[in-house]
């Protein structure tokens, strides 16, 4: 079969066969043969179910077992018979010679039974054919899911036209209803993160725009304007229902480009707002949470999207339905916070970036839904958004925080002391047997260890967000200052300049920009958790107590959120960043939570950036979390090295062999995490060949790895070596590059070799010989000691 002939070229080594692979099966599925009935869809479960009622039809019209004729092919002929059932031969002829002829109603019903017999036989045949049609064209859909999952991973090709027509494939399968189109069509949204620098990477973008447009964003030509808008809104919707947070952020990278482009409409955005602000009628959670989502990634091109529709939000993402649709009111903060484009987006938007007074309304209930009483979990997710929109859009956001933060705090501890009077008036009235009034209402009680771990939550949150206002109000200063420089005139004195300006920002930080950067590192070192007059400054000894005393705190929840208040409190200071890192190390050891151990892995990169001096000297604890019993935390802390490795963000001593272990992760995409860092790796200057003695040492001293997993290790480092590329105009090196790459190979060929002698054990000696056997070196000596063997090595040591 063609389609199979093509599902196995697809990993074929050479790309030009994968790709003329993927344009035979998508060829292949645009003109099947089985278009005949039923019209041309595939999809698998419509097949599937016409194939078992041909069954049941067949089975139908099959004789009864134990009808005349049925007997078993095979069957024994000498079987046991009843002699009374027998006559002679001379008898029965002697019969036959004196029957009477037929009559002709007996004709007339033979013939009759014989046509009925030879309907029944060909409807049998007829249903036998319809049977095999089915069956083939259910091979073929089977074929088309099979090769979808290795499509997929050509979707990650560096080649650029077999990514296009692996796009073009998805796009004509989900014409024909192949349901495995959904995975392929959700990995093409990574796509749009294609560098655009090159004509190359502007082609995959464009290309899977103009996919998705035709996908999602035509209607059929027979729908109206009012049709065509439903059709479209409904389509946008739907692609945010199971998305993951990686594809939601494609989606949205995806839909902002598609927005600036001016590919969706007015009156599509209007559909969205109708499908958002209904109240008459009971919609879908999803659905209502779908629409906003999909307005919130809008308003990154355009923040008017929602600046005209403010009020709607405030009365449903942060009204009632908010509040009982926790995931509603997390989204609706996402989308209040797009009202005032970061530094990135204002340079495209065509609102100008204005600030709110404290006592706006919008700030008011962005304040109210931090402090709602819920045990839900989605609660942090709101708690996170709405303090993230109000340092985005308030003036003073620092005194909003303030305020929110007494405010939760009294509710945190009052409730506390309540519920302990209560629980010492219990037993008073148990005493005096006096009888208690009855409760006014129902009030809302909270577990005292989930309503502090809100609290630290918060307390947490609001330290981040607040050293990132001080840098964006340094950054402010100094564009102010570099605006001023331009347009101040020739001729005019420093002093009036000074006397004219009432920038708040010059009055706070001096003239000069050192001087405003010598401020805010001094509020952030010594004022948020020192400071006398600092709310913060409370804070911090009682998440230190919380996380020391995890015996007298046991509670799991209030550790996780201790653990992570603490480390982003190490990130604003450095002192208490040094006091508290041994506490902080030790729960990343010792934690018997998978979260935490993650959170405090990414904390630890967070701190490698702030504070590069301190976490510097701990990086082995950070290696020792590829080791993790747990996938998730092993995957964290790989991507954390990733990105502190390639930026430069700290010292590699050694430790790449741990990264280099990955490689042979069970988890497919730990082992895809690795390859994907060695190859960016290799791009820096003999990065790889700097560190591969130190890696082949690590990985040969492994007592678990076994000898096919480094050996393919090993296989795969050396080929970096190997590989000398040219930029572009430098082709006239390559003889230059190609003496570097044999002068390395040989170098590493007699540090290799110098290890033989040394070998404790023929595995170890094995080891070292096939690295010397991938490295490409004229070396007569080491061919000989390599051919003399282990046993003649370890004679002469």
């Amino acid at each position: 079969m063609a389609a199979q002939l093509a599902a196995r070229s697809l990993e074929d080594k050479s790309s030009n066969v994968r790709r003329n692979a993927v344009k035979l099966l998508g060829k292949l599925v645009s003109s099947h043969p089985f278009s005949v009935m039923h019209g041309g869809q595939l999809s698998f479960a419509e097949w599937n179910q016409r194939l078992q009622a041909v069954e049941v039809e067949l089975n139908a019209l099959k004789p009864p077992v134990g009808s005349p004729g049925l007997a078993e092919k095979g069957g024994n002929p000498d079987m046991t018979v009843d002699t009374a059932l027998l006559d002679e031969a001379t008898e029965i002829d002697a019969e036959a010679k004196e029957s009477n002829p037929l009559t002709e109603d007996q004709k007339a019903a033979i013939v009759r039974k014989a046509a009925e017999d030879a309907a029944t036989t060909e409807l049998m045949n007829r249903l036998q054919l319809t049977r095999k049609y089915y069956s083939e064209a259910m091979r073929f859909i089977e074929v088309i899911h099979d090769a979808t999952p290795v499509v997929c991973q050509l979707l990650s090709s560096k080649n650029k036209s077999e990514v296009i027509e692996a796009m073009d494939f998805f796009v004509i399968i989900d014409a024909y209803k192949i349901e495995a189109v959904r995975t392929g069509i959700r990995r093409m949204l990574r796509l749009i993160w294609t560098k655009g620098n090159s004509d190359e990477g502007k082609g995959v973008q464009s290309h899977l725009i103009d996919c998705y447009r035709g996908l999602f964003f035509i209607a059929p030509d027979t729908f109206n304007d009012n049709d065509a808008a439903n059709y479209i809104a409904r389509n946008m919707i739907s692609l945010t229902f199971g998305a993951t947070p990686a594809e939601l952020t494609s989606l949205e990278q995806l839909l902002s480009t598609m927005m600036k482009a001016q590919h969706i409409s007015e009156l599509v955005i209007t559909k969205l707002w109708q499908v958002y602000g209904v109240q008459k009628q009971e919609i879908s959670k999803n659905q209502r949470r779908g629409a906003i989502i999909v307005l919130g990634m809008l308003a990154m091109a355009d923040p008017d999207v929602v600046i005209k529709e403010m009020g709607t939000m405030l009365r449903i993402g942060l009204g009632p339905l908010g509040r009982a649709d926790l995931a509603l009111a997390k989204y609706t903060c996402v989308a209040l916070r797009r009202m005032n484009p970061s530094k990135r987006q204002a340079k495209d938007a065509t609102t100008s970036a204005s600030k709110m007074p404290n006592d706006h309304a919008v700030l008011g209930k962005l304040a109210s839904m931090v402090e709602i009483i819920s045990d839900n979990k989605e609660w942090f997710g709101v708690a996170e958004q709405a303090i993230s929109a109000i340092y985005a859009l308030s003036k003073h956001p620092d005194t909003l925080s303030s305020a929110i933060l007494r405010r939760k705090t009294k509710q945190v501890f009052q409730q506390q002391s309540v519920q302990q009077d209560q629980d010492a008036m219990e037993g008073v009235e148990s005493q005096g047997a006096l009888p208690s009034p009855p409760p006014e209402g129902p009030p809302k009680k909270q577990k005292s260890a989930l309503a502090l771990s809100q609290l630290l939550f918060i307390v947490g949150h609001i330290a981040i967000k607040q050293i990132v206002h001080l840098e964006l109000c340094e950054l402010e200063f100094k564009r102010r200052k570099a605006e001023k420089e331009k347009s101040k005139p020739p001729n005019a004195s420093p002093t009036k300049r000074a006397s004219t300006d009432q920038d708040e920002l010059d009055q706070i930080g001096g003239t000069t920009e050192d001087d405003f950067s010598e401020v805010i590192n001094h509020i952030r070192e010594r004022e948020l958790l020192f400071g006398p007059t600092s709310l913060l400054s409370h804070y911090a000894p009682l998440v230190t107590e919380i996380c020391s005393n995890n015996t007298k705190y046991n509670d799991e929840s209030l550790q996780a959120a201790a653990t992570l208040c603490m480390a982003k409190l190490m990130c604003v200071s450095s002192e208490y960043c040094e006091k508290n890192l041994p506490l902080l190390i030790t729960i990343l050891e010792k934690s018997q939570n998978p979260v935490t151990r993650s959170n405090v892995v990414i904390a630890l990169g967070d701190m490698a950036v702030c504070f590069n001096h301190l976490i510097d000297e701990n990086t082995d604890f950070l290696y020792r979390r590829l080791n993790d019993k747990d996938s998730s935390v092993k995957r964290t802390c790989l991507m954390t090295l990733t990105f502190l490795i390639l930026a430069g963000q700290v010292k590699v001593k050694g430790q790449l062999g741990e990264m280099a272990r990955c490689l042979e992760d069970p988890d497919k995409r730990i082992a895809d995490l690795s390859r994907m860092f060695f190859t960016e790796l290799s791009t820096k200057d003999n990065a790889v060949y700097n560190q591969f003695i130190d890696m082949f040492s690590h990985l040969s001293a492994a007592t678990d790895l076994e000898e096919a997993s480094l050996k393919r290790i090993i296989k795969f480092l050396a080929s970096f070596i190997e590989k000398v590329s040219f930029a572009p105009g430098m082709e006239f090196l390559p003889p230059l590059l190609t003496g570097f790459k044999d002068k390395h190979a040989k170098q590493l060929a007699d540090k290799l070799a110098a290890r033989l002698a040394r070998c404790e054990s023929e595995r170890q000696w094995n080891d070292v010989a096939y690295a010397l056997s991938l490295l490409q070196h004229k070396n007569e000596e080491i061919q000989k000691t390599i051919s003399a063997g282990f046993r003649l090595v370890e004679v002469t040591a």
